[in-house]
């Protein structure tokens, strides 16, 4: 007698993990893109800060803005293809001794209703002068 009824329980709750599976697997999946773009508009945002790091660095090593433009925009280039589409970097003098460079761009966009895929990222730093030493 025992046995019957274990058998109609587990007839009656037959195809219930398929039921589960349907609902649920969305939900699943749809966490799983948003987290990809999460991680796409995370990675876009570094790549962005790598650029505006070495712009920087050459504007103000060189003192010339337009190398540190060329060199932002070949950082660019040399990265990912699509990472960081429509980059603008500039470059720009802050007083006599500061620059400031700032790249912006665009992220992989995968979730179409998430528009939070533009990036920007901003460097400011001293220009380096060489001062000779005097002698005392």
């Amino acid at each position: 007698m025992r046995r019957r009824s274990r058998d109609s329980r587990s007839r009656r709750e037959g195809g219930y993990s398929s039921v589960e599976l349907v609902l649920y697997m969305p939900l699943l999946l749809g966490m799983i893109v948003v987290t990809v773009q999460f991680a796409l508009i995370y990675l876009a945002n570094e790549y962005a800060s790598a650029a505006a790091r070495e712009a920087n660095r050459v504007a103000r090593v060189t003192g010339d803005v337009d190398q540190g433009v060329a060199k932002g925009n070949q950082v660019v280039n040399d990265m990912g293809d699509g990472m960081l589409a429509g980059a603008v970097v500039r470059v720009r003098p802050v007083g006599d001794d500061v620059v400031e460079t700032v790249v912006t761009g665009h992220a992989p966009r995968i979730v179409p209703f998430l528009d939070i895929v533009e990036v920007s990222e901003t460097v400011r730093g001293p220009v380096e002068r060489f001062e000779p030493d005097v002698a005392p």
